[in-house]
């Protein structure tokens, strides 16, 4: 059972259902929330420690840290951020739709952002303390599984993730941290950014927040040392890069 549990991205659809799902399980645990704006935060009826902080600004990253003790010990890291589109940008259908800022912004949201934070993270908690960190990724990141093509910037963004975690997970291993690091891809959620494609979703495949969340708590209970730098869908299968 967790103590202390670290979410980043806890205002969004998932974040925010995996914190409703924390504190209905273990209602005595410290729980951490960062988000772009704690305002958007809901009460949970357990005490909380809300953190701003951006993504997209290794600096900020670091100051939303800071507010943390040296040597911290947290059980659990569960990282809920991404992103796929925005009112201007759509994924791309095609490599002709290809844009610089598109590309920029997928790598830094999907991948740099949450390395930046997994560095900070790990620079400021207890080094001996074991820790398990999961962070969404996607199975459309997979290179082996890609059959469909498109969505360019998405797919390689959280490919570029998936490569991350297994080299953090390498270092991790031969620095002998009980750490444990693994992507976690949710299935389609309704989610704010799933939403524009859930009309080609057939109804049962559709999951809620809370059955998302339901499930990846489950899989976040049972991973091993074994399994750091893999990656897992919501129902604690891996699958392959």
């Amino acid at each position: 059972m967790p103590r202390r549990v670290l979410v980043a991205g806890a205002s969004g659809g998932i974040g925010q259902a995996f914190c409703q799902q924390l504190a209905a399980q273990f209602p005595d645990i410290e729980l951490i929330r960062l988000a772009r704006n704690t305002d958007n935060l809901l009460p949970l009826g357990i005490a909380t420690q809300d953190i701003g902080f951006d993504l997209s600004d290794e600096a900020s990253i670091s100051a939303a840290l800071q507010t943390l003790p040296d040597k911290a010990e947290i059980d659990w890291v569960f990282i809920a951020t991404g992103w796929l589109h925005d009112a201007t940008t759509q994924p791309e259908k095609t490599w002709r739709n290809l844009e610089v800022d598109h590309l920029l912004r997928s790598f830094t949201l999907n991948a740099v952002g949450p390395a930046l934070l997994v560095k900070h993270l790990l620079a400021k908690l207890n080094p001996k303390h074991p820790t398990t960190m999961g962070i969404l990724s996607a199975r459309v990141g997979s290179i082996s599984d890609n059959r469909l093509g498109g969505w360019h910037s998405y797919r390689a963004s959280k490919a570029a993730l998936n490569m991350l975690i297994k080299n953090f997970a390498i270092e991790l291993d031969r620095l002998k941290r009980p750490t444990i690091i693994v992507g976690l891809q949710p299935g389609t959620t309704a989610t704010a950014l799933s939403a524009p494609f859930q009309r080609n979703v057939s109804p049962e495949h559709l999951q809620t927040t809370e059955f998302t969340a339901h499930h990846l708590l489950k899989v976040m209970q049972t991973l091993k040392s074994a399994d750091s730098g893999q990656l897992f869908d919501f129902l604690g299968q891996p699958f392959a890069p």
